[in-house]
């Protein structure tokens, strides 16, 4: 099943997103023969009801009960249980990403029980965090709390999400990363010779920029992903890490399964090998160490004077796409991304650099 809010796929059954914290039903307060609304949450282990004509009254006589008495479960407490119960459905990037912000989280709020942390306490500790994060490091803090906090309303702990309308500052600006210029795609071009250690790191970052492939997808690649009558390369699977180890898992989102255009200049690139091995690999049948891959691609970036990362090589595909009048629904499939925003805000970001570039050569002309 897809979550409503951010259309990624969830296990059937969930009561909400782990991926947002939406939950996947609207829950409403039950309303009983007598017409009064009623809630009934688990306080210390008993069950109390609270009822009135209004719903607002209902969560109003909540709050109130809440202030004068300290009762409820210890956050830690509900944040262990949520993560017992849902952390092995997050990605394992997801749970490498999450690992550290969770244990720093449960910290920052030990002692605390989850019904008197308010909207201001999850403001505070948003706003407490270094200017130097980025805007996606503050954002992934936000989510671990949104789906605690989720996790503990749908579990009747608590009546409602403190953080709910709780935003990033805007001092926290997000890192963009800046797409190859057209002299360095050059320059890529010219590097498909480069090797370390025998393996091609040249042709890999050749391959990249003209497939617009995630490291992941690439390094999973088969030689029988790759149709070449069809021109076209399948992507159903990629690479993660534990510590220095590979591990294959399925793309994240149904728009990771996809099929890619393999450009003609790269064709008679591509080396032929068995169905089932991989094309880049260091050893035949062994998933690539992470350590290898860090040296191989720091190696080419010495060697070529290019300091770009692989994932830039992914932002200059979308820019030879858009440089090609591709459509933003098209590209959006080739790269597969999950959502068009993505895919429209490289596309806004390489119009602007256009234009500049389109002012420069009018100015330079008309001097």
């Amino acid at each position: 099943m897809k979550c409503k809010k951010c259309r990624r796929t969830i296990p059937d059954g969930s009561k909400y997103c782990n991926h947002c914290g939406a939950p996947t039903e609207k829950k409403k307060l039950y309303r009983r023969p007598d017409g009064l609304y009623e809630k009934v949450l688990t306080i210390d282990g008993k069950r109390v009801a609270f009822r009135a004509r209004k719903e607002a009254d209902v969560y109003k006589k909540i709050r109130e009960y809440e202030t004068k008495q300290e009762v409820g479960e210890l956050f830690t407490d509900v944040a262990e249980r949520w993560h017992t119960e849902h952390w092995e459905s997050l990605s394992p990037t997801t749970q490498h990403g999450y690992k550290y912000p969770f244990e720093e989280i449960k910290e920052y709020f030990a002692g605390m029980r989850i019904r008197q942390i308010t909207h201001k306490d999850i403001n505070g500790y948003i706003r407490q965090l270094p200017r130097t994060y980025a805007r996606k490091t503050c954002s992934n803090r936000l989510n671990i709390l949104n789906m605690i906090f989720k996790f503990a309303v749908v579990e009747d702990l608590i009546a409602d999400n403190p953080c709910s309308y709780i935003t990033i500052p805007k001092t926290h600006g997000a890192k963009k990363r800046r797409a190859p210029t057209s002299d360095e795609i050059e320059q890529i071009k010219d590097s498909v010779e480069v090797e370390y250690k025998g393996f091609p790191v040249g042709f890999l970052a050749v391959f990249l920029l003209y497939t617009g492939c995630r490291k992941g997808e690439a390094l999973a690649l088969t030689f029988g992903d790759v149709d070449r009558t069809s021109m076209r390369i399948h992507i159903t699977k990629s690479v993660y890490y534990e510590g220095n180890e590979g591990k294959l898992k399925k793309p994240k989102t149904e728009a990771g399964n996809r099929e890619i255009i393999i450009p003609r200049y790269l064709l008679p690139l591509l080396p032929c090998g068995k169905k089932t091995d991989l094309i880049f690999c260091r050893y035949p049948g062994e998933i690539m160490k992470k350590d290898f891959f860090d040296k191989a691609w720091n190696s080419w970036r010495k060697q070529t004077g290019l300091d770009l990362t692989a994932h830039q090589l992914r932002h200059g595909y979308a820019t030879l796409l858009h440089e090609a009048d591709v459509d933003v629904k098209d590209a959006q499939d080739l790269l597969g991304h999950a959502d068009a925003s993505t895919t429209q805000n490289i596309y806004t970001e390489v119009s602007k650099k256009r234009k500049t570039v389109v002012e420069k050569r009018i100015n330079e002309y008309l001097q």
